[in-house]
């Protein structure tokens, strides 16, 4: 089964504390937008190397719950990393690393980047938190080395430093530009309620090159081989004609 991760509007730059019970009352409402398996660009161009955080995997239930009980056995103090910082940055950051990061996903994705930023600066904040707790159950440190050094690309990238040549950010640019034809609204940053809209979907596919233009191309291929026959068959017809 798929490991679900959220991007979530947060009132306090932490994730919930389930020794305090506040998993309860935070599902307020608020922004969310889910992604599978791993975080998507978009969410990675938000962040830096310190805003980088470590929760007990225990807390990832309230207390109280057997689950938290369950936890707190399986993995007593163990703990798994997570990303938060402030809206403001989030989307200061998203506007300084549009330029290089539109440069390597495609220039057709700009809508893509730029619908989603004014997204984060509408409906987010004060903090924007990327809960990985979908993460926690592996109890794997290379998730944190992972993290670590996806930040630490994209730091590179703000001093104008040359990233890790096939590193984790071109990690990250290679699997959308394999899978891009598939939906790249979702891949690049996950979905959610309203997210994302009909007029993105509709200004992403009337570009040359966006998913649907495959079949824009396939239809007008075909409709060329029906008329260059049609056309065959009328010369064919007025050659036998003319032969008789």
């Amino acid at each position: 089964m798929s490991a679900r991760l959220h991007l979530n509007s947060a009132r306090v730059p932490r994730t919930p504390d389930g020794s305090a019970g506040e998993w309860a009352g935070f599902f307020d409402g608020s922004a969310e937008l889910v992604a599978k398996d791993w975080p998507p660009l978009l969410w990675w161009a938000m962040f830096g190397p310190d805003d980088l955080a470590e929760a007990r995997i225990a807390d990832t239930e309230d207390a109280g719950t057997e689950e938290h009980a369950e936890l707190l056995s399986d993995w007593g103090e163990a703990t798994y990393p997570y990303l938060v910082v402030d809206q403001r940055t989030a989307v200061a950051r998203l506007r300084a690393r549009r330029e290089e990061l539109t440069g390597r996903i495609g220039a057709r994705y700009a809508p893509v980047y730029d619908a989603f930023t004014a997204l984060v600066d509408a409906r987010f904040g004060p903090y924007v938190l990327l809960r990985t707790e979908a993460l926690a159950g592996g109890g794997d440190s290379g998730v944190r080395t992972h993290f670590e050094e996806t930040l630490a690309d994209l730091a590179r990238l703000d001093a104008g430093r040359t990233t890790a040549a096939g590193g984790r950010l071109d990690g990250l640019v290679a699997d959308f530009r394999r899978w891009r034809h598939t939906d790249p609204v979702r891949l690049l940053s996950g979905t959610g309620a309203g997210w994302p809209d009909d007029d993105l979907r509709e200004r992403l596919d009337a570009t040359e090159d966006g998913p649907s233009s495959g079949g824009r191309r396939g239809r007008t291929a075909a409709v060329g081989w029906v008329a260059a026959l049609v056309l065959l068959g009328v010369a064919l017809a007025v050659l036998a004609a003319t032969a008789s």
